[in-house]
């Protein structure tokens, strides 16, 4: 039997993709993928970044999107009255786009971030970035950044993670009380989703080992101590979409898209309480 890792319940085969089973629970929706340790640490490589070995590729010094930069700042106008932010960063991955935006326009900010793959982690380095190399979820990198951060955040990286409790639980840690995180993801229980099922692109093994629904999120998220958490159910592209509207629109077509549940993507964020 597989137990669903957010809600423990007994999960069952949902599909199979790039070889991998995939299971779903049925309590909450949450997909997951077993995957050897030592097959994940030799995935992210530089081949990994290239394209070779995803849908996509990105490269040094990336330029922050439209949508991101959107995105970045809608979540930091939530920070307002904090004064300059420590702020952390997991997974920004080799071109580090968001770490440009903070290093060009919110320079009196602090940024530092995690990175799991040594390759990327190295080319960081060589940008003077503080980086630290490994799993969110390790002991001793928990503990050394415990209570140092007003934001911790990712774009499309904790699907990358088989251990989502453990992860949302450090995260925690890194906050200081009051102190803000938010993450990108797929929505396992989105239109896109179910109307693609094996075939929806975000449905990715061994890259995406972790599939979150809203109701898993806030499972997720309740139990590891958030408060005054949330799901918004757009992503990146939709976000695209609304930049390219009237202003008066964009707050429309945001509400239209969450209220639909039509997009792949979704947005999870929570506080750690004061």
């Amino acid at each position: 039997m597989t137990t669903c890792r957010v809600c423990f319940a007994a999960s069952k085969l949902y599909v199979v993709k790039n070889g991998f089973e995939v299971y779903r629970c049925p309590a909450c929706g949450f997909g997951q993928v077993d995957v050897a340790e030592e097959v994940l640490a030799a995935f992210y490589d530089k081949d990994y970044f290239a394209g070779e070995k995803a849908g996509f590729a990105q490269e040094e010094h990336e330029a922050i999107s439209v949508a991101r930069r959107r995105w970045i700042e809608n979540e930091l106008l939530k920070l307002q009255g904090r004064g300059p932010l420590a702020v952390l960063e997991i997974g920004p991955g080799l071109g580090g786009p968001i770490a440009g935006y903070f290093e060009r326009e919110r320079p009196a900010d602090s940024y530092a971030a995690i990175e799991f793959s040594g390759y990327a982690a190295e080319r960081l380095w060589a940008r003077g970035l503080e980086v630290y190399t490994g799993r969110v979820v390790e002991p001793a990198l928990m503990e050394r950044l415990r209570g140092r951060f007003d934001f911790v955040f990712g774009t499309e990286v904790i699907e990358h993670d088989m251990d989502p409790h453990g992860f949302l639980g450090a995260v925690r840690a890194m906050l200081k009380p009051g102190g803000r995180a938010a993450f990108t993801t797929g929505n396992l229980s989105g239109w896109m989703s179910r109307r693609h099922k094996a075939n929806w692109y975000y449905l990715d093994p061994p890259a995406h080992v972790s599939l979150f629904t809203p109701k898993a999120a806030r499972r997720a998220m309740t139990d590891e101590g958030f408060v005054r958490f949330g799901v918004t159910r757009y992503g990146f592209q939709h976000l695209e979409v609304a930049e390219r509207a009237p202003a008066f629109l964009r707050p429309a077509i945001l509400w239209a898209t969450d209220a639909t549940n039509v997009s792949t993507g979704m947005t999870i964020s929570g506080e750690r309480a004061l």
